[in-house]
């Protein structure tokens, strides 16, 4: 059934009468194509045609021609307007060109590595087949989920792309920069996907991991140029320039094709999560593939219990989807969204970034999700290649939600917000000026030593003894050989294993923090549609141990009131 079909239903159905308080259809938009193939030394016509594409965006040629340009930019379009073929165009360009050359490709989710590494081996295998005379290219993701082994491998035989994220930056390659020497003389291009992601914290510190990461280049004599990809905010230029301390241009006009969207405000009177339930149950009811959102870990997994039980011939084609699932269980996630085998996931912030979940045709927001830029990266994942799809807001109880239901029109209008970092914090500059009198001993004429700030920093890391000043007063050490773990990049606490009980078998993992509220002994921990029970918590040695556990789930108290099917 269409998915128009399934909107009028929606707003015909009498238990919703009064739920809904606007509808508004965002009309689609038609592709503006570059007249004429980007210039690049080597022919990749083949690789496009490999791709399925006959003619490139308006906007990918003349990002495409910036980059190889030797420009730092930042490419700030919708989501599915082609931004990972415009930093892979130029980088097998390069890699045709000069064999030697390296690139590495940073994304804030061991997931999105791993999604991307695919496209990425297909396209140097395409490059292969058509040159025979190029050199093998390999690409490899080098993450926290591959053994030691892998590691001392991959180091020895340097693939020429490199897929990672900013941990492993931080701690197995500037840490040990040395074990990379030819990586980073040869490094050309420094791609970073999902830049709106590094804010706040994060931003913050991964603003002294890239001058850090500058400095060794510098080290080596290489001076690679920066590719950004961000989703839609105020300011992709400002936070790229932030990040890096380089002038950074932008790109931020799309000329992809948009297909038609329909906008539905509800106010969730029976309860956000009950009306999600319903929502879902008549999608896949429908065959429609859907994605809803929701604000916390416990109710993404309830409503994906309760919509299972609720369409019980499509409970294997409904899953949960979050954080703290095991790596193999997250791609296998994937991979049946994007197959088609699954119709529906319930899912945290986790699947917001850009892993290929294939085309959906409804995206459900339980509770607006505290930013615009969010609201439209959640609705971007849906109608994909100029596809019609709709968004469902099911407003929570809170002020900004009833805000935005009362007042649709601010909702529509109002712009994306800024991603803001504050690099100065002295909190931040100290320990990051530590890591990088660990990597190399700082030297006064460096230029970002003149700072006034960093001046101050260093000074206080000398009186506690953490920099040693050299006999000549020019030179500062650091007093420990490695101080990099004790820098949190994300400014969140450390992960605690879940295992079944008595057993090493894991169930999962959860955040230190979070383990306080949510696995103390006698919790009810959720996993995958499965209820169990928190037997242990050791806070000190860092595990928890459950057992399985049929348990009957409530929701504020009540059980789900469930409709009649609309």
């Amino acid at each position: 059934m269409s998915l128009d079909e399934y909107i009028q239903s929606l707003k015909n159905y009498k238990g919703f009468a009064g739920d809904i308080v606007c509808h508004r259809t965002l009309p689609s938009r038609e592709a503006i194509f570059a007249s004429s193939d980007p210039e690049l030394k080597n022919n990749l016509s083949h690789l496009l045609k490999f791709l399925g594409i006959k003619r490139l965006y308006r906007h990918q040629k003349k990002a495409i021609e910036m980059i190889c340009n030797g420009i730092h930019t930042v490419i700030a379009t919708p989501t599915a307007s082609g931004k990972s073929l415009i930093y892979n165009l130029p980088v097998i360009d390069k890699l045709i060109e000069d064999p030697q050359s390296h690139a590495l490709y940073l994304f804030p989710l061991k997931a999105l590595a791993r999604d991307q590494l695919e496209t990425v081996q297909g396209l140097l295998t395409a490059v292969g087949i058509e040159n025979i005379a190029t050199p093998k290219l390999k690409a490899a993701v080098y993450d926290g989920d591959i053994s030691s082994y892998q590691k001392s491998k991959i180091r020895k035989a340097l693939p020429h792309i490199l897929l990672s994220n900013p941990e492993m930056l931080h701690l197995a390659m500037l840490a040990h920069h040395h074990l990379w020497e030819d990586f980073f003389k040869h490094l050309k291009y420094i791609v970073i996907d999902e830049v709106h992601t590094y804010r706040g914290v994060m931003g913050s510190n991964m603003a002294w991991v890239f001058r850090r990461l500058q400095r060794i280049c510098r080290l080596y004599g290489s001076s690679p140029v920066f590719i950004f990809c961000s989703a839609t905010i105020a300011n992709p230029a400002s936070l790229a320039q932030k990040l890096t301390g380089l002038d950074v241009s932008v790109v931020d006009e799309s000329s992809s094709p948009a297909g038609k969207k329909d906008v539905i405000l509800m106010r969730g009177l029976e309860g956000a999560a009950q009306t999600a339930i319903a929502l879902i149950h008549s999608a896949v009811h429908r065959n429609l593939r859907t994605i809803c959102y929701t604000q916390s870990r416990k109710i993404t997994e309830l409503i994906a219990i309760w919509a299972s039980q609720r369409a019980a011939s499509f409970a294997d084609r409904i899953s949960a989807y979050r954080a703290g699932f095991l790596p193999e269980e997250r791609r296998s996630i994937e991979r049946k969204l994007a197959t088609g085998e699954l119709l529906a996931v319930v899912s945290t912030s986790a699947l917001e970034l850009g892993i290929d979940i294939g085309n959906l045709d409804l995206c459900i927001l339980v509770g607006y999700p505290g930013t615009i830029m969010s609201t439209w990266q959640r609705a971007g994942r849906v109608g994909r290649d100029g596809k019609d799809s709709a968004l469902i807001l099911i407003a929570h109880e809170d002020a900004l939600d009833q805000y935005f239901i009362n007042h649709p029109d601010v909702f529509f209008n109002m712009p994306p917000e800024k991603a803001i970092i504050n690099p100065r914090n002295m909190a931040i500059l100290k320990q990051h000026l530590e890591c990088a009198a660990a990597e190399l001993s700082l030297n006064r004429v460096e230029p970002f030593l003149s700072d006034k700030t960093v001046q101050k920093a260093i000074s206080e890391l000398e009186y506690s003894g953490r920099v040693l000043r050299s006999r000549g007063g020019d030179m500062w050490y650091a007093a420990r050989k490695s101080p990099h773990r004790n820098v949190n990049l994300r400014g969140t606490g450390k992960s605690l294993p879940i295992f079944l009980e008595k057993t090493k078998q894991s169930l999962g993992e959860i955040d230190k923090h979070r383990s306080y509220f949510e696995t103390h002994e006698g919790a009810i921990y959720l996993h995958r549609g499965e209820s169990y029970i928190i037997t242990r918590f050791d806070h000190e040695k860092g595990s928890v141990e459950a057992k399985r556990k049929r348990c009957a789930l409530f929701y504020k108290g009540t059980v789900f009131k469930i409709y009649k099917d609309y």
